[in-house]
């Protein structure tokens, strides 16, 4: 009797653990890798028509967009830079937020700034790389870092990577992050799937701006997707249940939609004013 109680005593420990480890991984994963996929994907669809040759390009980007997020189990420091905690700044919340990561530094101490993420930037040297990698006809660096810079935009797009309460945790809605960005978008991939609308993307002439713009609308967002958590949790009373998951989609699948499409076509803009300004350099030269 008493091996058999130690017996289910022990499965329900290694149980437990294995959820919170699940848990845990789930959260790292902004999108998860299915949303990181289509919108890559989907990204070569809004290139204008003197860059439709990148499209060969396609499956690489696809396949290779949750790259980054995988790089954080060996590079410490990778995790700052799926996110911003932008409305921790108070010069965010006077609409004057410093946009210079140097003067950020020297405002807030270079650990704080750390600590509140580096989306931006990570996004703004990526593009810096991949604009180089395309002058120097440098086909495998401009493969990685067109993957990686759509990972960054990707997560800059996501509410819930740009907001002090990313998790809930500060209003009673533990978990609402992984509910959100994966749980109910990979129940509703095919719907994002149908949900862009390709256009031709413009230059951008001032990225890093460009960026934080992409980032303040997201954040902008936030309240939408934290009051259908508790607006479907308070008609279900459940925040696991199929019944909170469709309320869920039915209030905040505009939104998502929303983000999904503007995030293709954003990377599509910058992915285009990097190979601009690279001088428009041939792909069939790339090697």
């Amino acid at each position: 009797m008493y091996n058999n109680k130690f017996r289910l005593f022990r499965n329900e420990v290694v149980l437990s653990f294995l959820m919170i480890i699940l848990l845990t991984f789930q959260q790292a994963f902004a999108w998860g890798d299915e949303g990181h996929k289509l919108i890559n994907k989907k990204a070569v669809d809004f290139l204008p028509p003197d860059m439709k040759a990148f499209s060969q390009w396609c499956d690489y980007l696809s396949e290779h967009a949750p790259d980054p997020d995988y790089r954080k189990k060996t590079d410490k420091t990778e995790a700052p830079k799926h996110f911003i905690d932008i409305d921790f700044y108070k010069e965010f919340l006077d609409g004057n937020m410093i946009e210079n990561e140097d003067s950020l530094f020297n405002e807030y101490g270079k650990s704080e700034v750390v600590k509140n993420g580096l989306l931006p930037w990570a996004t703004l040297e990526t593009f810096n790389n991949l604009t180089k990698a395309f002058k120097d006809h440098n086909k495998n660096d401009a493969l990685r870092y067109a993957a990686d810079l759509g990972h960054y935009v990707a997560d800059g797009h996501q509410p819930m990577h740009t907001v002090v309460n990313y998790n809930g945790q500060l209003t009673d809605q533990k978990g609402v992050h992984a509910r959100y960005e994966i749980n109910m978008v990979d129940d509703h991939l095919t719907d994002l799937e149908n949900c862009f609308e390709p256009v031709a993307s413009p230059f951008v002439n001032h990225p890093l701006e460009f960026i934080f713009n992409y980032i303040s609308a997201a954040n902008s967002v936030c309240g939408v997707l934290f009051d259908a958590d508790n607006l479907a949790f308070k008609e279900c009373s459940s925040r696991r249940s199929n019944e909170y998951y469709r309320l869920m989609w039915f209030r905040t699948g505009y939104i998502t939609e929303v983000q999904f499409n503007r995030a293709a076509e954003d990377l599509a803009s910058l992915i285009y004013t990097a190979w601009v300004n690279a001088g428009k350099p041939s792909f069939n030269q790339m090697k």
